[in-house]
């Protein structure tokens, strides 16, 4: 595995780790945005494999992703879709502010990072 592809792997398995950490200690809103950050890594990392230019802003590498992996080869689309509906929570979480993430939401985009790491894997 190229550097960059494994250091952006790597990055994403740490901003897990961290995600859960934080799950403890009910930061969920933080928690929320490293899950989010986790499956952004993630698909940095293949859009590296496959040579592509990383786009700059969060939208377009999304979208960008979705032509490479999602349209063009077999990423599982509701793995996919992970990505995309976190999006805007992650905004609130890091932007807003107030926020309406619980518990429950948190767990859930801890479990859609974990998801979206393990289908990243298969395409390594």
């Amino acid at each position: 595995m190229d550097d960059e592809i494994s250091s952006f792997i790597n990055k994403a398995e740490t901003k897990l780790k961290h995600s859960k950490l934080l799950f403890e200690v009910e930061g969920y809103a933080d928690s929320v945005s490293l899950s989010y950050y986790c499956m952004f890594l993630c698909a940095k990392a293949l859009l590296v494999k496959k040579n592509c230019n990383i786009p700059k802003t969060h939208r377009s590498l999304i979208k960008l992703f979705s032509l490479k992996y999602v349209h063009e080869d077999d990423f599982n689309y509701n793995t996919y879709n992970y990505l995309v509906s976190s999006q805007s929570e992650r905004e609130s979480a890091d932007y807003g502010a107030k926020d309406n993430i619980d518990e429950r939401i948190a767990k859930r985009r801890i479990d859609h990072a974990e998801e979206f790491l393990n289908e990243t894997k298969k395409f390594l």
